[in-house]
């Protein structure tokens, strides 16, 4: 899942990335444009008044005094060479005489800012009356225009770490939306491993891209599920096609072991070709219900597992007193299940004969059956032998593996015992796991999860 969270933020961040960098272009574009609109505003306020004072100058000069007091040109002055013909109460209370005192202004708008900190926007021209040069100025004070200016500012300030947030917010929620059938194909295909290929990821009926993965990991395992039946049909038709020529070659080999004329070193021949026979037709047998279990052709039906393990302990008690071994059987609880009893029983069959075959004589062997606080139900098989490395311990289940090729061989396995436990175990749903015995030597676990338990 961490991949997927990886994906999901990184998703998330370029989403957001992409929305903020969209809403701060249009922030600034918002400013900007209210901004020149402002500007422009003024400018056509200053172009009305100018033309109104420049009319009263030209056609009236009368009424400039007039227009002085009572408006509806509130800040203008004209000049009479270096002379004030006439100005408005507010030019003189605007701190501008003194700036623009021998100025020149162009026709264009410009803005000046006065001792008070006072922010003007100001227009001049010069009219030609006669022999004389009037000089018109007109001004319109953005205080206004700037403080709609601020709110602006103000509002894009807010709302930008607002807007940063909610992308967010919104960007990992359609993260999770667009990702979600990857989480729900993940999820499925941690499910499906060699023993149920026959499970399929799930294809919804939309045609994009997670639709088109689905269906190719469907194929995928379709030709896996065809391959793994296949040599599942092998290794079941070899094992059963070598058990007849087994059988003749045992046959042949007890009949010629009958015979009194034969000497010594051909008896001690063929009593050797006949152990290697009896291997051999182990092999050809684990094989069998190796096949057998990953097949899942298993023959369930009702069954006690203490009354399985008290059986496997009575068959194999005879190994045990052979070497002066005592097997100790701990029943605390009980477990029916529907079982194929023939498999499980040579699964606990493998584990007690190991605890047998490499524990020294004079030792216990300890079988436990009992329940977790969870409710599932455990057996424990301990023996008294030199262990298993840590680095050994998942290496153990796999096919014809060996500790000790030597030793192994001595002990007469052929390296599946394990294999079979651990793929009977598992086609019951158990789980067998190899622990350290707090006594010495290896403790084998198994674990049945059953909510239908008998106390």
């Amino acid at each position: 899942m961490l991949r997927l969270s990886n994906l999901r933020i990184r998703f998330t961040l370029l989403y957001g990335a992409a929305l903020i960098a969209t809403v701060l272009i249009f922030s600034i574009g918002i400013y900007v444009f209210v901004q020149r609109m402002l500007i422009s505003q003024i400018n056509n306020h200053l172009h009305k008044d100018l033309a109104t004072v420049s009319g009263y100058l030209l056609h009236d000069q009368a009424g400039l005094l007039k227009l002085a007091s009572m408006g509806p040109v509130h800040i203008f002055r004209v000049r009479d060479g270096n002379r004030d013909l006439v100005a408005s109460e507010q030019w003189k209370n605007s701190e501008l005489t003194g700036l623009l005192d021998g100025g020149d202004f162009a026709a264009q708008p410009k803005s000046i800012t006065t001792p008070s900190r006072r922010l003007y926007r100001v227009q001049s021209q010069l009219f030609p009356l006669g022999e004389k040069l009037y000089q018109v100025v007109v001004a319109h004070e953005e205080s206004n225009y700037q403080r709609t200016l601020n709110t602006l500012a103000l509002i894009i300030l807010l709302a930008f770490p607002v807007s940063v947030a909610l992308s967010l917010v919104v960007g990992y929620l359609i993260a999770g939306r667009v990702l979600s059938p990857i989480t729900t194909i993940t999820a499925k295909a941690q499910e499906i491993s060699a023993e149920n290929l026959s499970a399929r990821l799930p294809v919804n009926n939309e045609e994009n891209e997670f639709a088109t993965l689905a269906t190719v990991f469907n194929l995928t395992f379709s030709r896996l599920e065809e391959s793994f039946e296949r040599l599942r049909c092998f290794t079941a038709d070899a094992s059963h096609e070598l058990r007849t020529p087994l059988t003749a070659i045992r046959s042949i080999g007890e009949t010629a072991l009958q015979q009194q004329d034969i000497s010594p070193e051909c008896r001690e021949t063929i009593g050797s070709m006949l152990e290697e026979t009896d291997r051999l037709a182990q092999t050809v047998e684990s094989l069998l219900l190796l096949s057998r279990a990953d097949g899942s052709a298993l023959h369930k039906e009702p069954a006690e597992l203490g009354n399985l393990l008290a059986d496997v302990i009575e068959f194999l008690s005879v190994l045990a007193e052979e070497k002066q071994q005592e097997i100790s059987f701990e029943r605390l609880t009980s477990l029916h299940l529907s079982a194929d009893a023939c498999m499980l029983r040579r699964a606990f069959l493998n584990l007690v004969d190991n605890a047998i075959k490499y524990s020294p004589e004079q030792t216990t062997i300890t079988v436990k059956l009992f329940r977790e606080a969870d409710g599932s139900t455990v057996v424990e098989v301990g023996d008294n032998g030199s262990g298993i490395p840590d680095a050994e311990k998942e290496k153990v289940f796999d096919r014809f593996y060996r500790l000790d090729n030597g030793r192994s061989r001595e002990k007469g396995g052929a390296g599946l015992g394990l294999s079979i436990t651990k793929a009977a175990i598992e086609a019951h749903d158990g789980l067998v796991t190899i622990l350290d015995n707090p006594v010495g030597g290896a403790l084998f676990r198994v674990v049945f999860p059953s909510p239908k338990q008998d106390s």
